[in-house]
């Protein structure tokens, strides 16, 4: 086939139009498409806006808010709810999704000679995308360029010189390599399982070459550039909250994460093996690969290693969205596919793609149920509404959730996010430390003016709430149990 002549700027246009329309048409908790619909500001989107919020008011997350993910994940809500509530995060994310695609393509160029099909990847990947992007704003999708450099990194040092029997990075991509580790390391920690695949094999490649002061140096310059992403976050911490928000901000980065990620769901086999699917057969795609005759074990055995390793790092598989961070390697098997003319690989990467439209249609079904003007349950939403607005504007920023699973969906009120979650769900069964740390900092300590808990009926969850808040309304759940609302005695 003739290769395409496209001009540069046509490219990275079609590239950047892609980015934006995807997230305008399917971050249901960002765009403003959705606003003040029941799919904006909600569920784990919702909580990391209102961690970003916490910050602009002042405050500081994993002490006066918790969620298990890493600080530049609140950074980066902030900067975007700053630039504006309507549509600024929208915008970020369109150039981070912008700045992925275009890694994809520089790295798909390495595999193909064909132009048209080195554009053609990146926007083919956005279908996996959608898959897994389950109303966008998660910590996987901002993590997914910063985990695409260094593969890209790796895939241009090998195209050098393919049949090169030395390692693979040299110092400047190592480092590089370090702080993209670290710094997708304080978005949440086992997003960096991809990039350690491929460290893995290039220091595997350097002690078969016996390079053994490279090797070190390397390991110490990843560690460099981790360190330098970590120093920064803690001096922030260190400034806003003395050394307690730097333990807590380790805490709720690292240790919890890690106990998160070990609490494993009770799932059945075919819910897992669903999850599964395309990781397995992209193993299956490289192996295979592998064996054909014009594939480079520098590519087919690197991408097998980080897929398994991947695998094993999420741990906690429960949702979709945990499988975005396999795309930078299923766009790399997918233009491997196209570097060799196996016929079962081209068959998987079929099933992949019928598998894909399947388990993204749930994307597509909110933006035709968006577009149609259907109504959804609001019951929470608008009673939240109502009960925001019946209250003095001086107590709107003292409401404490005790344990609700769905406020998420009704926090963003007249342009401002109430904070109304301290411990988000219910996560206090997973870590001894949140709640020793809960009995001594929650509503005792705290004192706020409201406190809000759901149930069948109108639950006391301990002596000191009944003795010192009496219940003062309350809040349709619509399919959810009632939400009780208590105010403070004076």
């Amino acid at each position: 086939m003739k290769n395409i002549s496209i001009p540069k700027w046509a490219t990275y246009g079609i590239l950047f139009i892609a980015s934006f329309l995807f997230v305008f048409l399917f971050s249901c908790t960002t765009s403003p498409l959705y606003e003040h619909y029941p799919f904006w500001f909600h569920d784990d989107s919702g909580i990391f806006q209102e961690m970003g919020v916490c910050l602009l008011q002042g405050g500081t997350p994993y002490i006066d808010l918790f969620d298990h993910k890493g600080p530049i994940l609140w950074f980066l809500q902030a900067f975007g709810l700053w630039i504006s509530p309507h549509w600024g995060l929208m915008v970020v994310q369109s150039i981070f999704l912008f700045f992925t695609l275009t890694v994809w393509y520089k790295s798909t160029q390495l595999l193909t000679e064909r132009l048209i099909i080195s554009i053609i990847i990146p926007i083919f990947g956005l279908f996996f995308l959608l898959a897994f992007y389950e109303r966008g704003n998660l910590c996987e999708e901002w993590s997914l360029p910063i985990i695409s450099l260094p593969i890209y990194l790796y895939l241009k040092r090998w195209k050098t010189d393919p049949n090169s029997k030395q390692p693979i990075f040299n110092h400047t991509d190592t480092f590089i390599m370090g702080l993209c580790v670290g710094t997708i390391a304080m978005i949440r920690l086992n997003n960096t399982a991809p990039i350690i695949g491929f460290a893995l094999w290039h220091f595997v490649r350097c002690i078969q070459q016996k390079e053994y002061k490279k090797m070190w140096t390397d390991i110490a310059l990843i560690i460099c550039g981790m360190t330098i992403i970590f120093v920064l976050c803690t001096i922030f911490y260190l400034i806003k909250a003395g050394w307690t928000g730097v333990y807590e901000m380790i805490f709720g980065t690292f240790i919890y994460n890690a106990l998160y990620i070990n609490d494993i769901s009770k799932l059945p086999f075919y819910k897992y093996l669903s999850r599964y699917f395309m990781p397995i057969v992209f193993i299956i795609i490289s192996i295979i690969c592998l064996l054909h005759k014009k594939s480079s074990k520098n590519v087919g055995l690197p991408l097998a290693i980080s897929l398994i390793v991947t695998l094993i790092a999420i741990g906690h598989f429960e949702f979709f969205h945990y499988m975005m961070i396999f795309i930078p390697l299923f766009i790399i098997a997918v233009g491997y596919i196209i570097h060799t003319t196996t016929r079962l690989a081209y068959f998987l990467l079929g099933l992949i793609i019928i598998y894909s439209i399947k388990i993204g249609y749930d994307a597509i079904d909110h933006l035709v149920f968006r577009l149609r003007g259907k109504q959804a349950d609001t019951v929470i939403n608008d009673g939240f509404h109502r009960f925001i607005e019946s209250i003095a504007s001086e107590e709107r920023n003292s409401i404490y959730n005790a344990g609700l699973n769905h406020m998420g969906a009704g926090m963003y009120v007249n342009e401002n996010i109430y904070q109304c979650n301290r411990f988000i769900y219910n996560h206090f069964d997973i870590s001894d430390h949140l709640r020793e740390y809960a009995e001594s900092h929650e509503i005792k300590d705290i004192k706020p003016v409201w406190v809000l808990t759901q149930g069948p009926r109108p639950e006391t969850p301990d002596e000191y709430l009944a003795t010192h808040y009496t219940l003062a309304d309350s809040i349709p759940g619509g399919q959810f149990d009632p939400i009780w609302c208590w105010k403070r005695n004076y």
